[in-house]
């Protein structure tokens, strides 16, 4: 093998160094009830606004979160390199505290 440049190889590379080629949309479950088809360049409050839509919560009252990681509302799937058929969590903002 002769001197060469090393050509980088990982998961958005395939064998020969060259880009995988990503679709542009993606589907995102939440839980068992409902399924997302959103571009990975969309940001993700749409997505919240969209779940809370249509279970009639308000959106300040929901948390999201990926493997226990917070999403952010103005990050987009790809920055959390969000896959096609990953599960978003969707949980109920608890507040509560002070003494009885």
């Amino acid at each position: 093998m002769g001197i060469g440049r090393r050509v980088p190889v990982g998961p958005q590379r395939n064998i020969l160094g060259v880009p995988k080629q990503r679709p542009s949309y993606i589907t995102l479950f939440s839980g068992n009830d409902l399924v997302f088809r959103m571009k990975r360049s969309t940001q993700l409050r749409r997505l919240k606004i969209a779940y809370c839509d249509r279970k009639s919560v308000e959106v300040y009252r929901m948390r999201f979160a990926y493997y226990g990681v917070h999403l952010i509302s103005s990050r987009t799937p790809d920055e959390y390199d969000l896959e096609n058929g990953d599960v978003i969590d969707a949980l109920p903002v608890l507040r509560g505290g002070g003494a009885p």
